[in-house]
């Protein structure tokens, strides 16, 4: 290998898009001149490190599947910016030990299990001895190669992150009662462990990153050990303070990038809006780094699962809930939730496990299953998770009975959105189903089940008020509407699923719209006075307020074009809701140009703003009454326009993502002013 000349400057690589285009390169951060002048900003990116071959110990693995590259898109590079670490992927080695979960019902231990004379083990070993997993492989020291890139990641965090005020917003953050919803439990020792790798303060002597990253591998490739009678505090020392793992960074790094989304003040840890996000997606991407170090290490653990799934919610706040990156977190959180079998959660199945641990376990399928069932729903694609696949029981619901004078916290989130996505999933079953007698007979013992499950819960968490005479913490507010618009949703299916051909024709689904519209209206007049108990107000706003708002729309749409019989339905209400969202969504107050959700909501905001300028200027019209064998049949146009129009259009039904409101913004009422009389 040629070496450089001491004294000779090393050669700077070239941003990928002169690279691509074989163009000279003027090297400035974070943008050249060439890529600033042709206005591709977003598409200029460095290569971390200059194209070179690097020889590799024989035995080692090149390439690790669990590594996530990033180049993977422009966006994930640009998180990369400002970064020096390597690009080779982390070096791993196989670790032979037995499927450590659910083997299923035909594999060969289920068939050996049965032969006289054998121990009654779920998972044997080659010579029939039991399975431990705790001697299941010897503890590899890693490869020094892992160990300085760890070292980089560490010494980059240093010079990007003020720890310390990162700590301060987390504490903050807790203050408000907020926390991760699943690993809130070790948050706080996540926190500690920070300042005891990272003390600030000593500054006689730089921290020695390459032993911080060994110690870190090294803890990282030990087992959890559990046993009945380990404690929350003894399994949390396994991973805090002297312990610290790359996952116990990772759960900070996601604590930190989701309290710079609940915190709406910035004047006291920001100069600016900007910096806000540049902190919320920096800390995210080592969060995403802390991860992929931990998997590659090949030895899938709790602890893991629950960095997965807290890292999946700081995607969906990042990068937004329709973004392919959030979609396979997701799925990333799922395929570890069948690997470690946590979909048997069978009674008394694994007496050695001690509750707590087997609550979180519990609360992770829960909050797994039901947001599969719900960005499915939103994205108008087939879930992952089928219940017929499943047996698993809701954590801290003993007996299938709330206990009526429970206190809020997080699980209790988890419990209601596990019941409610239950029947969500048979609904959804419901719009593939053939229209017969049946089918409305599942339909309506579904609805009555869900009447019985909102009666059951606790009365102190039922919304049956206006939201501004509920006196209630403002975390605990925030559940009541999560709940209300969650039950809700569930009805607002099953009439959408009944409907089919003509939904905006149901007078029942257009009232249940104009109540979860308002519901969401008034979280927005009122969103100072909530604390995100589980999910946040701009979810709340995409996934239950413009499903209703674009089924009242289709509503006012068909009252434009023909004349129907009186309804106790209260038009101007609605019309003031309808205004209401588009003016919050215009000022730029709940999402801004650089937010995920953005185009979403833009392109709602206009369509639903074009149809209430509409209806200003020309009201709805006053025409005779048609006769019931010339109403509509499957659409809110008669039958000319229907064959043009077509307000259910290629998507799903329950779908009303960009497709859906890009389609009605077609609509010759919205398209023609010659329509208005």
């Amino acid at each position: 290998m040629v070496s450089r000349k001491p004294g000779t400057p090393r050669k700077l690589p070239a941003c990928d898009p002169c690279r691509a285009a074989k163009l000279a390169c003027d090297h400035s951060r974070p943008v050249c001149t060439r890529c600033r002048d042709s206005n591709r900003t977003t598409e200029c990116t460095y290569r971390l490190l200059p194209f070179k071959k690097k020889k590799r110990p024989i035995g080692e693995e090149e390439y690790s599947p669990n590594k996530r590259s990033q180049q993977e898109s422009p966006q994930s590079t640009a998180r990369a910016v400002e970064s020096d670490l390597p690009v080779d992927p982390m070096i791993t080695k196989a670790h032979k030990y037995p499927n450590p979960g659910y083997l299923g019902s035909f594999s060969h231990t289920t068939l050996f299990n049965n032969l006289p004379g054998r121990t009654h083990n779920p998972s044997l070993g080659v010579d029939g001895a039991p399975y431990d997993p705790h001697q299941s492989r010897p503890i590899a020291a890693a490869p020094e190669s892992n160990i300085a890139r760890g070292a980089s990641l560490l010494e980059q965090l240093g010079r990007t992150f003020s720890l310390s005020l990162c700590e301060k917003l987390v504490r903050r953050w807790l203050s408000k009662g907020s926390n991760l919803a699943l690993a809130g439990v070790f948050t706080d020792d996540c926190a500690k462990t920070i300042q005891h790798i990272f003390p600030e303060g000593n500054s006689s002597h730089a921290p020695d990153f390459m032993a911080i990253s060994k110690s870190l591998f090294s803890h990282t490739s030990r087992p959890l050990r559990v046993g009945s009678d380990t404690t929350l505090q003894g399994f949390t020392s396994q991973f805090s303070h002297n312990n610290a793992r790359w996952e116990t960074l990772g759960l900070f790094f996601a604590a930190v990038s989701r309290s710079t989304v609940d915190i709406s003040s910035i004047e006291s840890f920001f100069e600016s809006e900007t910096e806000r996000r540049n902190l919320q997606r920096l800390s995210m991407a080592f969060a995403d780094s802390c991860l992929d170090i931990a998997i590659s290490l090949d030895c899938l653990n709790d602890l893991q699962l629950f960095l997965q799934y807290e890292n999946f919610i700081s995607h969906s706040f990042v990068d937004g809930d329709q973004s392919y990156h959030t979609w396979k977190a997701l799925g990333d959180v799922i395929s570890s939730l069948f690997a470690l079998g946590y979909h048997q959660q069978l009674e008394g199945n694994s007496p050695a496990t001690p509750a707590f641990l087997a609550e979180l376990r519990g609360a992770y399928f829960a909050r797994a299953y039901s947001a599969d069932k719900n960005i499915s729903i939103f994205l108008g694609r087939p879930p992952r998770i089928h219940r017929r696949y499943c047996r698993f029981r809701l954590p801290g619901f003993g007996d299938h009975q709330w206990k009526m004078d429970l206190p809020f916290d997080y699980l209790v989130d988890t419990q209601w959105s596990a019941l409610c996505a239950i029947l969500k999933e048979e609904i959804l079953d419901l719009f593939e189903a053939d229209d017969n007698p049946g089918r409305a007979h599942r339909a309506s013992l579904l609805e009555t089940r869900a009447k019985e499950q909102w009666s059951a819960l606790p009365e102190h968490f039922r919304l049956e008020t206006p939201l501004r005479l509920c006196n209630r913490q403002p975390i605990v507010r925030d559940f009541m509407v999560s709940a209300r618009l969650n039950h809700l949703h569930i009805l607002f299916l099953l009439r959408l699923a009944l409907s089919r051909q003509a939904p905006d024709a149901d007078k029942e689904l257009v009232s249940i719209s104009v109540e979860i519209l308002g519901l969401v209206v008034d979280a927005i007049i009122q969103k100072d006075q909530l604390v995100n108990s589980g999910t946040s107000l701009v979810w709340k706003i995409a996934y239950y307020g413009l499903s209703a708002a674009g089924v009242i729309c289709l509503w006012l749409l068909n009252r434009m074009s023909t004349t129907r019989e009186s309804t106790q339905i209260n038009i101007s209400k609605a019309v003031q809701h309808l205004g209401v969202l588009v003016t919050e969504m215009e000022t730029g107050i709940l999402v801004r140009t650089d937010d995920p959700n953005y185009r979403l909501l833009a392109s709602a905001s206009q369509t639903i703003d074009s149809l209430i300028s509409r209806l200003l200027m020309g009201g709805i019209p006053s025409q005779p009454t048609i006769p019931p064998a010339a109403r509509f049949v499957s659409s809110i146009l008669n039958s000319q326009e229907q064959e043009t129009w077509n307000g259910w259009e290629s998507h799903s039904l329950q779908d009303f993502e960009v497709d859906f409101w890009g389609n009605l913004a077609e609509h010759p009422f919205l398209t023609n002013p010659e329509t208005i009389p």
